[in-house]
């Protein structure tokens, strides 16, 4: 049996003991269910071939660990917020932290300490993030609704087509952390708008700070649904002081403050790579949504690696349901404007990742850095989700069991049914290069200022330094990720190449003394080289911050220091503002 079709039959196996394990509990031993914990156990499933030796024959597993294993090199350096990864880039060196979503390698690096290889790791961080995210769902709408809609949440979410497809496809592993970050998100929003407590708006600013630095277009995306949300939230009082709209919108800012030394260096420096926004962002034909072409339209990826951007099945049918029932006027007051708003934005949404609206694309710059439109699937799998919820409410509960049922049981082709390579050693991990460049086709994080049509260009210098004028002698001493330190015994001034790809913020010492940085040499475009004085020298090429990464780790430390400091006090936020906000003076009643 094909491995493939072996996964599979182990997925259907598990699945069988499962459910049937729950009838025999509840049918039989008349237990009740905990809704939570059945969740849980459910969302195992689809991580079931997480668990094999290696890693997937295609996604992006392997880059990850990789990305991870130098990532925790920089922490181990003491670099604690790392900016360059030096053995990527042909062993040139890369500015790839300084654009790349950090979280999720800090979440990498900590399971990494407590003894998995870096595979494991990143392996480890699905897991906990496909988990995490459907008890956040879960968590927030039974707030919203109850228990029973929670568990309808929760499992929409868990097993929408592109949710899967993230982990096991794609391995994307900023958007599976964001997966797992945006429902808690909107449960602080919640909280934190009916109490105004200290707790709720200092966690809100962190949660939704992880989240830029988790994925920034989710976060870009997100933050006005949560305003919106912040509005439905406040609307439903009977009296509605303006203090408690304001409060989550500021909580939000300082999470913005808090990411700032992500975020302002990618604003300032994003032109100084070979990474250009495509003008022509990528769209997805309307019938990827609608229907996937593999396997009676079950498997959401192609033979090619091609990808299906399935909305889901019963998430269209259960969408088709909440269109009538909003027509027919048959859904209940309380849930009727959420339920209303939802499909609003669901539809705004789908429309936007459509090919007809690619003019409001290319007329938005930033916009068009999100490189493909159907980035906008994590929002609609998770609005879906409270479709769903809602919706159900109304369906007897024998329905709603089976609903759930269906839909787990379609998606069972994309729990990670597919070939395992051999394992990788962390050394092997270390030692490999990620990218394999070649002449005019470089990694996109590759300083501009590199002659990307050079010949030497894909291919590993002999050593990491060279003297290609004069007579010398260069023996290095040490070498970290940020800090090269070398002995130079000059017989005559020496023109000297150290093979790093020159970036804003690395220096030359000789003896402790600045020297000029050539870069612009013709045979060596981007390179760094520089002049060694004849005599004994030692010499230091150190990466420093340049004045916007320093402003914007000076304006997270404040934040952080700031927001640490006020939960110490533990008093509402609310009694600060409210001195300064009127009361509306119409009173509605409580919804």
């Amino acid at each position: 049996m094909l491995e493939t079709h072996r996964m599979v039959f182990v997925s259907l196996i598990a699945s069988i003991f499962l459910f049937g394990g729950l009838l025999i509990y509840t049918k039989i031993l008349k237990k009740k269910v905990n809704y939570l914990v059945l969740l849980i156990i459910i969302s195992f499933l689809p991580l079931i071939s997480i668990f094999r030796n290696g890693t997937y024959e295609s996604g992006d597993l392997t880059l990850h660990a990789k990305f991870a294993a130098q990532f925790f090199d920089n922490i181990f350096q003491g670099n604690f917020i790392p900016q360059w990864m030096g053995n990527h880039c042909g062993t040139y060196g890369c500015p790839v932290y300084i654009f790349i979503y950090p979280f999720p390698y800090y979440i990498a690096s900590f399971f990494h300490i407590i003894g998995l290889s870096f595979i494991g790791s990143i392996k480890l961080l699905l897991i906990t993030s496909f988990i995490a995210s459907g008890v956040g769902m879960y968590l927030w709408i039974r707030k919203e609704l109850d228990e029973l809609a929670g568990f309808v949440a929760g499992i929409f979410y868990l097993f929408a087509p592109y949710h899967l497809i993230d982990l096991h496809f794609r391995v994307a592993i900023g958007e599976m952390v964001s997966f797992a970050i945006l429902p808690f998100t909107f449960l602080l929003t919640k909280r934190l708008v009916e109490s105004k407590k200290t707790f709720y708006f200092v966690f809100e600013a962190i949660t939704f700070g992880l989240l830029i630095i988790s994925h920034q277009v989710t976060s870009f995306v997100a933050l006005p649904l949560l305003l919106g949300y912040s509005f439905i939230v406040w609307r439903r009082f009977k009296e509605r002081k303006l203090s408690s709209l304001i409060i989550p919108f500021f909580s939000q800012i300082l999470g913005i403050l808090l990411a700032s030394f992500y975020w302002i260096p990618v604003l300032i420096e994003g032109k100084l790579t070979w990474y250009v926004a495509d003008d022509k962002i990528d769209f997805h034909p309307l019938s990827s949504f609608l229907y996937s072409e593999n396997r009676f339209g079950l498997l959401f990826q192609g033979h090619r690696g091609e990808l299906y951007m399935n909305v889901g099945y019963l998430q269209w049918i259960v969408l088709g349901i909440a269109i009538y029932l909003l027509i027919k006027k048959k859904v209940k007051s309380k849930n009727y404007y959420l339920l209303t708003v939802c499909i609003v934005v669901f539809l705004v949404l789908f429309l936007l990742m459509q090919e007809i609206t690619r003019p409001i694309w290319n007329l938005t710059p930033l916009l068009k850095n999100f490189q493909f439109t159907w980035r906008l699937m994590i929002e609609v799998s998770l609005i879906t989700s409270v479709i769903a919820a809602i919706v159900t409410k109304m369906f007897p509960k024998k329905l709603v069991y089976l609903l759930c049922f269906l839909t787990i049981m379609y998606t069972i082709l994309n729990w990670g049914n597919r070939k395992m390579v051999p394992f990788l050693t962390d050394s092997q991990i270390r030692t490999q290069p990620l990218f394999t460049e070649t002449p005019g086709i470089v990694d996109l994080t590759t300083p501009n200022s590199v002659n990307r049509n050079q010949p030497w260009i894909g291919k590993f210098p002999k050593s990491h330094i060279e003297i290609f004028s004069g007579k010398g002698e260069i023996k290095m001493l040490t070498r970290s990720m940020t800090h090269h330190q070398y002995i130079a015994k000059a017989d005559t001034l020496l023109d000297v190449k150290e093979n790093t790809y020159y970036y804003p913020g690395w220096k030359v010492l000789i003896n402790d003394q600045p020297t000029k940085i050539d870069y612009k040499n013709k045979t060596y475009t981007g390179i760094i080289t520089f002049k060694v004085p004849k005599g004994l020298k030692k010499i230091d090429v150190i990466f420093t911050d340049t004045w916007d990464r320093m402003i914007g780790k000076w304006v997270s430390a404040i934040t952080l220091l700031g927001l640490s400091g006020y939960l110490l006090f533990r008093r509402k936020i609310g009694s600060i503002l409210e001195i300064y906000t009127p009361t509306p003076t119409k009173k509605r009643k409580h919804r």
